[in-house]
């Protein structure tokens, strides 16, 4: 008799092939997700599923074949899922084509580059072009570290995992080196020339989690089990795991279910032991808990002020045609995050959905700060590689007169001290022998 209730794990096949797509010109990773039945003796099933990489959205899937995607809420990232059933030692192969989304593109390097160039001639013969010339020299070194190790590391020259790897690492050094590009254009505004675009980041950015915050709205959570025999009553345990920005705090209302926290894995979850249900019954209880993400909603009011802001202050000014236009731009893509609808039953497409807008606003939020940056007050510019206090160093033979000078004051603090705790001695001695 065939056990249909066993279920094995996933296997992924350790080759991942490289392809490049004829259609859109761009590199594609193809992986190999094989689901196998280990028993040479019934017929199993067998889940295939595996977990994708966090970055990847569901319009970089080019082709999940037969397999289903899902939002996993916990890993906040995608799954792929199916379950088959499998002969005796069978194994079967599935594909998942995802678009390479872990490669900076050139043109964007090359643009970094081109445009810390004429900044840095922008300021030539200023009192800031010692300054501008040393962020320009660090730009370059980071662009080129950057596009070497992009190259050295690109699809189809080694593995995936690596693949990937370097470029979360690549884009550290870029965020560094965007960094001193704002610096640098800061400069260029400061001295009263224009830029002509802003691609640089602020110096401090918003906190990655500022847009995920509760701000007193309730959202209600059904959760439903079910039953699954046909014929008996069964008492069923329920647990739901609630998404990470969920903590035990913003549980309103239970809904009649225990709630807990796996510290192991930082979630929080509802549930109940026991639940008696009739044949194929289902139950649903309502959790109410305080809605995480109503800050993205709630922010866009003040990010939309705020731009406003800028444009008032810039709109007569002929050497910020720049910032208007970037700030109006802002504005544009506000309206849109604005009108996008948000879904109505609280599931794994709703923390999706929400993540990705939470995402969103904080890039907005980035760039807004970015132009509020230039109208702060700056300190004045360091000559790169020169050392606050530029005093030049004593020669050898001075150093050795300072040194000698201070053991000679310190010799002559000694015997005067000496003298002193001498004379006084005898003072006393002398004190105490007289009737």
């Amino acid at each position: 008799m065939v056990n249909m209730r066993k279920v094995h794990s996933l296997f992924i096949a350790a080759s991942v092939l490289v392809c490049l797509s004829s259609s859109l010109q761009a590199a594609v990773i193809t992986l190999k997700i094989r689901a196998i039945n280990p028993s040479r003796a019934e017929k199993q099933k067998a889940l295939a599923t595996a977990l994708l990489p966090r970055e990847v959205k569901q319009e970089h899937i080019v082709s999940a074949g037969e397999l289903e995607v899902v939002y996993d809420v916990s890993a906040k990232a995608y799954r792929v899922r199916k379950e088959v059933e499998l002969n005796p030692g069978e194994t079967r192969t599935f594909d998942v084509v995802i678009k390479d989304i872990w490669e900076i593109p050139e043109a964007d390097l090359t643009d970094l580059a081109k445009h810390a160039a004429k900044l840095s001639g922008l300021l030539k013969g200023s009192d800031k072009a010692d300054a501008a010339e040393g962020l320009k020299t660090l730009i370059d070194e980071g662009v080129k570290g950057v596009a070497t190790r992009q190259a050295a590391f690109a699809v189809g020259a080694v593995k995936p995992v690596d693949h990937i790897r370097i470029y979360e690492s690549n884009i550290e050094v870029l965020e560094r080196v965007r960094k001193d590009v704002g610096v640098l254009e800061n400069l260029v505004i400061a001295a009263g020339k224009d830029p002509e675009s802003l691609i640089g980041l602020p110096k401090i950015l918003p906190a990655a989690d500022s847009a995920n915050t509760a701000t007193g709205s309730v959202l209600t959570i059904h959760i439903k089990i079910t039953n699954p025999s046909l014929s008996e009553k069964k008492k069923v345990p329920l647990k739901h795991e609630f998404p990470t920005e969920i903590k035990t705090t913003d549980v309103v209302d239970a809904g009649g279910l225990q709630v807990g926290f796996d510290a192991a894995r930082r979630l929080c979850y509802a549930y109940l032991e026991d639940i008696e249900l009739g044949p194929q019954e289902s139950k649903v209880f309502d959790v109410k808990v305080r809605d995480p993400w109503s800050g993205v909603k709630e922010q866009l009011p003040g990010l939309e002020r705020r731009t406003r802001d800028i444009l008032n202050i810039v709109k007569d000014m002929e050497s910020y045609k720049v910032v208007l236009t970037q700030a109006e731009g802002i504005l544009k893509e506000l309206e849109g995050v604005k009108a996008q609808k948000w879904p109505v039953q609280v599931n794994q497409e709703y923390v999706a959905f929400a993540r990705q807008q939470g995402a969103a606003v904080l890039g907005l939020a980035t760039r807004i700060q970015r132009l509020e940056e230039l109208f702060q007050p700056h300190e004045k510019p360091i000559k790169a590689g020169v050392p606050i206090m530029d005093v030049p160093r004593p020669d050898k033979r001075t150093t050795w007169v300072i040194i000698y000078i201070i053991l000679g004051f310190l010799a002559a603090f000694s015997a005067l001290f000496f003298i002193r705790w001498y004379g006084k001695g005898k003072a006393e001695k002398n004190k105490e022998s007289e009737p």
